[in-house]
């Protein structure tokens, strides 16, 4: 066995701005041995700044201008945190944040731009700010259908009038008039108008690419008038502080960006918009292990302008520093570029280049514009290795790691973990468990059986607190199948080998995931083993019982019952493509955030409805786990191949040829009951699935709609059980589309 060098330093970088998806390609490339990055982001689609107005206009699709975090953070083999940051805890070294457990850090970066500043305007709550992206443009897609039905008879207020948003309100008139166009409902011109604080919008360009831009605007019609704050937004209307009243159908917040609210509680020194004052080595003035880059950060001596291309360009040196503070040696300055070349967009496929005292306009400009964009893309999708680059075990220093017992993960560790969580009201609730004791006693509840089931498997996302989750929901599953309430679990975890710091730094993200899932089921952690190895895996012992009558067995089936799935499939597959970077990020997240939905809430519906019969859909697959069910109910089933519940991009990826390393097994297994080709996504397996149930038909309807309002927002009916005809016939299925004709498996004979 060759020896790795253990981690020793996490580095945490908080958001998905330009400068650090450099940081992430940059370590990606060339990794520091024992380093660990760990990246804290809401989005997992980071939009790129200069394309951003392509995007507003319409040349840009979505994929086309951002960044896919979950990609970019498989290359570099680092974690994605998938949560909004709300604090810092300077002192215990942690980031506290929104819906989950802080996570410690040894170096720390904040590249999380800036927002629209409307500290002095009153009534905000009736306007939209331009940032974030997506929530901008799905309000704004209210705005054009409202422009659509008054055939173009809409009045615009745009409320900031720096380059951005003039960009802006150039994209957004073009996107508005060609959709008037082309629903040919365009009878009268939009109204835009750009409310600018300052006597001269623009100003810091060339005169010369001033004046293009303020040509553009009077081309286009739209109206902009300098030296005019706005000061208060109601329905309807902009009040601006000359007195005058300007009508508005709708209001953009495009005025110039102010730091995250949250940056004010970390008692780092910051300027009069809140950004983090850094020295030239990208270091907070206050704290050498905090850095900062991008629109959070206000470089001293001279204070940088709002620009992407500063936090392009802060990406290399950040890299950089953030790799020789690791080690233990002297960062390098960031020296700005005082002149940049600015290229504007004008809505339509024409731009304004600006640089000195140079302007130039043209579609010639687009195009340029287009081709330096899109190759800094590349950088982060198309030109990334196929594998990232990985670090060669001769830089190794640590000895072989011992076995059996020599493996256990030390005392110190697990009782400084232990009493951390028992401290915390939030996880001592679940915990009976004492560490004196070698053993656990459970009481068996009176009259009833108690169920036990184990389940164990290795880790497949890098984030141990949502692992932890995933893992305990797909352990609980078995007492759910049975109709059962979990009572008590005992957890056996394999942690990598690392420092101890960072082994209980994982070791308590992954008993509080746990913990947090056992929470939801009324369960509680009584116990269990730790140890060292190769990877991180987790099992669960659970112990539960039935309190309603006979438990749920997979025999239960009765001819005539409608078959419900309370959540998607798709798992298998879409972690399967994410491991080689085929999958998107936002299909990614979206699987995970359903593998980490319990089913807790759904065994009581099923009870109330009637199940006959009932199994957790898992490694076998639908196909396979309804075959078990069918065999022993000695029974064959229907299914509706239009209504099977597919999470996003499963399908796709499926009909690419990406498949999990179990699906052949499972296609081979459903194969000999069929008389044709099963769809694909029957084998494919599932982590943390849901439950298939069979139900009476007069009482499917109601079950399905009481799933939904319970938050299984995609159970769905998918078939029906029939009885096995003859002698002949064997149990088996069909697979029908909604008009009736086979597509797929379906009922086979004895051979």
């Amino acid at each position: 066995m060759t020896p790795i060098r253990p981690i020793h330093t996490d580095i945490v970088l908080i958001g998905g701005g330009h400068a650090h998806v450099e940081v992430i390609r940059q370590f990606g490339m060339r990794p520091v041995p024992g380093v660990r990055l760990n990246l804290i982001s809401a989005p997992v689609d980071t939009p790129y700044s200069g394309m951003l107005p392509g995007h507003l206009s319409g040349h840009y699709d979505f994929d086309d201008y951002t960044i896919d975090l979950q990609q970019l953070c498989r290359f570099a083999c680092m974690r994605l945190i998938v949560d909004r940051a709300t604090g810092l805890d300077r002192e215990t070294q942690q980031v506290w944040l929104q819906d989950r457990p802080p996570v410690a850090y040894d170096l720390l970066s904040i590249d999380i731009g800036s927002t629209p500043d409307t500290s002095d305007i009153d009534g905000v709550d009736h306007a939209i700010p331009i940032k974030p992206i997506p929530e901008f443009l799905e309000k704004w897609s209210e705005v054009e259908q409202q422009a659509v039905t008054r055939q173009g008879d809409i009045d615009v207020v745009v409320v900031g009038a720096g380059v951005g948003g003039v960009e802006a309100t150039l994209s957004l008139h073009y996107r508005l008039r060609k959709r008037l166009q082309d629903q040919r409902v365009l009878k009268t011109a939009p109204r835009f108008t750009i409310l600018s604080r300052s006597k001269q919008a623009m100003v810091g360009h060339a005169p010369g690419a001033r004046k293009r831009l303020l040509n553009a605007l009077r081309r286009k019609g739209i109206r902009l008038i300098e030296g005019e704050a706005a000061v208060r937004i109601r329905n309807g209307s902009v009040a601006g502080h000359s007195g005058s009243d300007y009508l508005a159908d709708a209001v953009i917040l495009a005025t110039s960006g102010r730091a995250a609210s949250w940056l004010a509680g970390t008692g780092l020194e910051a300027d009069n918009r809140g950004s983090i004052k850094v020295g030239e080595t990208l270091q907070s003035v206050t704290d050498p292990k905090i850095f900062a880059a991008g629109d959070c950060a206000a470089l001293l001596p001279v204070p940088l302008p709002q620009a992407g291309v500063y936090a392009v360009r802060q990406g290399p040196v950040l890299s950089e520093n953030l790799r020789l503070v690791a080690t233990g040696e002297v960062p390098v300055p960031f020296k700005p570029q005082r002149n940049i070349l600015a290229l504007i967009s004008l809505g339509e496929q024409r731009a304004v280049a600006s640089k000195n005292l140079f302007s130039a306009e043209g579609e010639w400009v687009w195009r340029w514009k287009d081709r330096i964009d899109r190759r800094w893309m590349a950088r982060y999708d198309d030109d990334l290795p196929n594998t990232p680059i990985m670090v060669s075990s001769s830089d190794a220093q640590t000895d072989m790691r011992c076995g059996g017992c020599g493996a256990k993960v030390p005392q110190a560790v697990l009782r400084s973990v232990l009493e951390r969580l028992k401290a915390d009201p939030e996880t001592s609730a679940v915990l009976e468990l004492d560490m004196v004791d070698d053993a656990t006693k459970i009481q068996a509840p009176r009259r009833l059986s108690l169920f036990q089931t184990v389940d164990q498997f290795r880790s497949f996302v890098d984030d141990p607190f949502l692992f932890g989750q995933i893992a305990a929901n797909h352990c609980l599953g078995d007492i759910y199948a049975m109709g059962g309430r979990p009572l008590s679990a005992l957890a056996t975890i394999t942690l990598p080998h690392a420092e101890p710091v960072i082994v209980r730094r994982d070791l308590e993200q992954l008993l509080r995931g746990i913990l947090a899932a056992l929470r939801k089921a009324d369960a509680f952690l009584v116990g269990g083993h730790t140890a060292e190895g190769a990877e991180l895996t987790v099992g669960l012992t659970v112990n539960g019982t039935v309190e309603r009558a006979s438990p749920w067995r997979k025999g239960g089936m009765t001819p005539g019952d409608r078959l419900i799935l309370n959540k998607p499939l798709g798992t298998g597959v879409v972690m399967a493509a994410e491991m080689t970077r085929r999958a998107k990020g936002r299909d990614v997240r979206t699987a995970l955030t359903q593998m980490a939905v319990s089913n807790a809430a759904a065994v009581d519906l099923l009870w109330d409805h009637g199940t006959t019969a009932c199994t957790d859909v898992t490694g076998f697959g639908l196909g396979g786990h309804l075959l078990e069910m069918l065999e022993a109910s000695n029974c064959r089933a229907v299914l509706d191949g239009d209504v099977l519940p597919i999470l996003p991009g499963a399908a796709a990826l499926l009909a690419q040829g990406v498949a999990s390393t179990l699906h052949p097994a499972n296609a081979a297994s459903i194969a000999p009951l069929c008389e044709g080709e099963a769809p694909a996504i029957l084998a494919d397996p599932q982590t943390s699935g849901g439950l298939l149930a069979s139900v009476p038909a007069a009482h499917a309807d109601a079950c399905v709609t009481a799933l939904r309002s319970a938050g299984y927002d995609q159970a769905t009916l998918i078939g029906m059980v029939q009885s096995v005809e003859d002698a002949k016939d064997r149990v088996g299925f069909t697979v029908q589309n909604q008009i009736g004709q086979t597509s797929g498996c379906r009922r086979a004979t004895r051979s």
